[in-house]
Formats: structure tokens, sequence, C-alpha cells
């Protein structure tokens, strides 16, 4: 028996689909938006700065901690910020490292997000009182809006 489709019936087919390819076009731009570039140490400059820095052993604790915020000087947002430390003896010889991300671990354009390292003494060759010096290094995976 054949199918008999009043226009009524094919009006509601017709908006069904319609409603379903704009919801994938829709989602296909919004993921064509997004794309995540992620940075390389090195290549170019990402406009992540580091400020606020102290570094400190809390009292009683076998733990060198180092704290601070990480401001985006970028017009687009950063994900995954994390800083990486590297500690350094008297003689320039790397006695430990460490890392951790700033929380929120994403950051807008404009603002800033604090972080903090903590690296056991157990971790750190020599142990805290070898500590002379260290280094911070930041990066992160900027977020570019490829689309327009």
């Amino acid at each position: 028996m054949p199918l008999i489709y009043t226009s009524a019936t094919m009006m509601a087919i017709s908006i069904v689909l319609t409603c379903t390819i704009s919801i994938i076009v829709i989602n296909t731009e919004a993921f064509a938006q997004n794309q995540t570039i992620q940075n390389q140490s090195g290549i170019g400059k990402i406009d992540l700065n580091v400020q606020g820095v102290s570094a400190f052993v809390p009292e009683g604790r076998d733990i060198y901690t180092i704290t601070g915020e990480v401001f985006n000087n970028n017009t687009f947002p950063f994900n995954s910020v994390q800083v990486s430390t590297t500690l350094y003896d008297n003689n320039s010889q790397v006695v430990g490292v460490g890392s951790g991300y700033t929380s929120p671990s994403g950051i807008q354009p404009g603002l800033k997000a604090p972080f903090r390292i903590d690296i056991f003494g157990g971790e750190i060759r020599g142990g805290i009182d070898a500590i002379s010096n260290y280094t911070l290094q930041v990066g992160g995976d900027l977020q570019v809006q490829l689309f327009q």
C-alpha cells in the first residue's frame, strides 16, 4: 500500500529536516572558530607575564614554595597556563625542578591568575639550603579565533 503524505505532513517533515541541518551547521561553525594552538617555548612572544613572585619555606615545613601571578597581556585567552621553575645552587648547578598551573588554569585577555609551586625538600639535591637562585618559565595554550 503506497504512503500518502498530505501537504501538512510534508511541511512538518521539511521543518524537522531544516532544523536538523541548521543545528549541524551551527555546531560546525562553532568548532571551527575555537581552534587551539599550543605555544612552544622560544617561538615568538606569548604575552604571559609573571608578576609578584615570592619564594619562601613555610615555617616548620620541608617545602620550598614559589608563588605569584601570571598576567595575560594578549588579546586572546590562554588555557592550561603552567609555570615551571628550575632551582640552582651557588655553582649554577641544577638542584631541583617543579611546576604548577595557575588557578584557574585559563586566563582571559587583560586578566591575571595566581600560581603556586611546592617543591619538597627531599626532591632538591642537597636539600632546601642548597638553593641559591631559580628561574621561572611560563607557557600555555593560546586560544585563537580563526574564522569570523
